[in-house]
């Protein structure tokens, strides 16, 4: 942790972000935590701890009605003695902690709840608030902070493109002697300080890759001030062991990121199968545990340590649960991944895994083919164009637009893609679920079909009309079909069986006839229906089965409730799906973003290495006729214009964000504010004028007249207005008075929680 004078120095360098001083507060003296305790400020934690318990005993209620309720010779109430000792306690929890007492003693009272309170540490708002509320001296120290930053980065590549342009031109300059080791003081100063915070921080790998790269630019500009007669090959070596080092971290990053994530649990798994696992003797019998179950808070400190050098526990957002057709250990397993693979920790190890991987490629391709083909340049003499030498970082270039492209277009589309085709997986699955249980019921009733069947034995099934003894035929038995709406009739004599048809009805008749299917159209007079149906019951048909209109409905209602059940999703499948979706959209929007991001960085390099190539092409070339003024070539300087742009424009958002900025509070109370005074203004004038009609040219549809169900209903809320209208004043008054009691009750009884406090 930084000391107590660094923590200063910076509170006081961005004393613009920190709440400013009230003028018109007068409890500064109250609110010193060392005056409240009665300690000096290098005080120790005993002292402290003393202190307080003193003054506590001070405060306590009964001690201050033993002494009339005074306190450091003044008569103070209770509400007074509990907010004192609210600060004390305050006080104290502060100066024995060490960390906070040093952020107190740095930054104070008002800055230690700043620091401490991430909602305004990070929130905009409150930043802007706190600048715009800021002295013009506060500003001023960070305006002068900005632009001393961005002269420091520019400076030393300004000093480079001259050195290079004076010495590509006629008449030189006064840096064209100049040493390159002398001209790079600014990266020398650079590299010093960037190496001590290394070496604060203890960063093994990163302090090698740092000490690799300067002593390759080291080399570098001794080469170019002939101080070293070595080729470029041995020149490089330095660059050799930082390619080296990048790539041993970026796997010893790998191999970290693939254990931690193989290590990583949920709460809910550690409790069910770490904590309370079931323990097996010897002989492979379960042991019975003495203990009850047991979370991971019931642990001791040393269980806890244990388990954690063992596990990385995960802290998983909070999400409905996959749907799943039935419970089992591996649903419980998926279920436990997929948690897994939402939570911080595991987002985290994958991002440091993606980060290798792109170190390894970055290291492929272009950085080694690059570094060989510009030996090759140097080393050999070879004339080749220097757009061709750097082929390897065009062929880098592309490779990340390509993916920036695929990220953009094909990365939303995908996540989408996913959350369908899980939820048609999980659609086949409950259709096939119900198909099989469905299978199950119908082999369940055949079944219970023939044991009835069974039960029934040889019976002869009950006719629907009555058998009489003359519709039995020679063999003694009569023919039945229970299958049917009506039955066959038996074989009869023919005098019995015109009897019979001429004393039924014409409507019978016709019924029967059109059930053996003969169409009775073209019949007229009674006697024709009577010959028909005479003429088929001697012949024998058999009546044709139609299905009747309820069961044709309670068909197609079947087949409609198969349907519905077939894309039927309960309420947590919904909400999962849902939450899903929008998952697959947040992310679909996160990588959009990476690849608008990607493409403005690959534009960014393109743009200086081609200014970079084609001012290399144009030096070698033509080196005695390039000239700076007016010459074949441009200067150097263009080269990092794409930076001086960019920079340009960070450097005036900065200028313009200080000294612009505004306490949006305020900003939006008073416009609310005057807002509200206009719509005061024009509805105190009187009435408000008649809007006037305007023809939108839209023809306007007359409303249909309300059902009856409707003006019912209006009608019963007329009836509550009216009986609600007629409450007096007088009766609405103890209600009133109840709910003022019941508040000031409440109020008392929180008042007797702080007592007891």
């Amino acid at each position: 942790m930084m000391k107590t004078y660094q923590l200063k120095f910076l509170a006081w360098v961005f004393s613009a972000f920190l709440p400013p001083d009230d003028p018109n507060s007068q409890n500064d003296e109250v609110e010193d935590y060392y005056a409240l305790l009665d300690v000096s400020k290098n005080a120790r934690a005993d002292d402290i701890k003393k202190a307080y318990r003193k003054k506590s005993l001070l405060l306590h209620p009964d001690k201050l009605r033993q002494r009339g309720m005074k306190y450091e010779g003044q008569i103070i109430t209770e509400d007074e003695a509990r907010a004192r000792f609210q600060q004390m306690k305050a006080a104290y929890d502060t100066l024995s902690d060490p960390k906070k007492r040093q952020l107190y003693d740095a930054l104070g009272h008002k800055g230690l709840d700043f620091v401490q309170n991430p909602s305004h540490a990070w929130d905009p708002h409150v930043l802007l608030g706190n600048l715009a509320k800021s002295s013009l001296f506060d500003r001023t120290k960070l305006i002068t902070l900005v632009l001393l930053f961005f002269g420091l980065v520019l400076f030393q590549p300004i000093l480079l493109c001259a050195k290079v342009d004076q010495m590509l031109a006629q008449n030189g300059g006064s840096l064209e002697n100049a040493s390159w080791v002398a001209l790079c003081v600014p990266f020398w100063l650079y590299a010093l300080f960037f190496g001590v915070l290394l070496i604060i921080g203890k960063a093994l790998f990163p302090l090698l890759q740092w000490i690799a790269f300067v002593a390759g630019v080291l080399f570098l500009t001794m080469k170019f001030d002939n101080v070293l007669p070595w080729k470029y090959s041995v020149v490089f070596i330095p660059f050799y062991f930082w390619i080296f080092f990048r790539a041993f971290e970026a796997r010893k990053q790998k191999v970290k990121a693939n254990a931690d994530m193989e290590k990583m649990v949920t709460i809910e798994y550690l409790e069910k199968y770490v904590i309370n696992e079931k323990k097996q003797d010897e002989e492979g019998n379960d042991i019975e545990a003495q203990q009850m179950h047991r979370t991971y808070n019931d642990l001791s400190t040393e269980e806890k340590d244990e388990i954690n050098e063992q596990y990385i526990i995960v802290h998983v957002p909070p999400k409905a649960s996959a749907p799943r057709e039935t419970e089992s250990e591996e649903n419980d397993m998926e279920d436990e991944l997929e948690r897994i693979e939402r939570s911080p920790e595991y987002q985290e190890a994958v991002a440091r895994h993606e980060d290798a991987d792109k170190t390894f490629t970055r290291i492929i391709v272009p950085e080694i083919p690059l570094l060989v083909l510009v030996i090759v340049q140097l080393d050999m003499g070879k004339n080749w164009n220097w757009g061709l030498t750097f082929l390897p970082l065009w062929i880098a270039l592309f490779m990340q637009c390509c993916g920036g492209c695929y990220g953009f277009c094909c990365e939303a589309s995908l996540a989408h893609i996913e959350v369908q085709e899980e939820m048609a997986e999980h659609f086949e699955k409950q259709k096939e679920a119900k198909g099989a249980q469905k299978g199950e019921d119908d082999k369940g009733n055949s079944n219970e079909k023939k044991e009835s069947d069974g039960e029934a034995g040889g019976e002869v099934p009950t006719k629907t009309d009555e058998v009489t003894a003359d519709n039995v035929g020679s063999e003694g038995k009569a023919d039945t079909d229970t299958t049917v709406t009506a039955e066959p009739v038996a074989e009869a004599p023919d005098e019995a069986i015109e009897a019979e048809v001429s004393a039924m009805g014409v409507k019978a008749i016709r019924e029967e006839l059109e059930s053996y299917g003969i169409s009775t159209t073209v019949f007229v007079e009674k006697s024709e229906f009577v010959a028909a149906l005479v003429k088929a019951r001697k012949e024998g048909k058999t009546p044709i089965q139609k299905k009747s209109e309820d069961t044709v409905n309670e068909a197609n209602e079947d087949d409609d409730i198969d349907i519905e059940e077939e894309f039927q999703m309960d309420e947590d499948a919904f909400h999962y799906y849902q939450q899903a979706e929008q998952e697959a959209e947040n992310k679909a929007t996160e990588a959009q973003s990476k690849a608008i991001a990607s493409f403005c960085s690959i534009i960014f390099q393109t743009i200086i290495a081609v200014l970079f190539v084609v001012k290399l092409n144009r030096s070698y070339a033509n080196e005695d006729e390039i000239v700076v003024d007016g010459g074949s070539s441009y200067s150097a300087f263009w080269i990092l214009f794409p930076i001086f742009l960019i920079a340009g424009i960070i450097v005036c958002c900065f200028l313009c964000a200080i000294c612009c900025a505004r306490d949006f509070d305020k900003a939006m109370s008073d416009e609310s504010g005057n807002g509200a005074n206009e719509n005061s203004n024009e509805t105190t004038d009187g009435a408000s004028p008649p809007a006037e009609s305007v023809d939108t040219g839209v023809p306007i549809t007359p409303m249909p007249p309300p059902t009856q169900a409707e003006t019912a209903a209006i009608d019963e809320s007329v009836d509550v207005v009216k009986n609600t209208s007629e409450i007096t004043p007088e009766a609405a008054a103890p209600a009133q008075t109840e709910n003022q009691t019941a508040e000031v009750a409440t109020e008392e009884d929180s008042d007797d929680m702080n007592d007891l406090d």
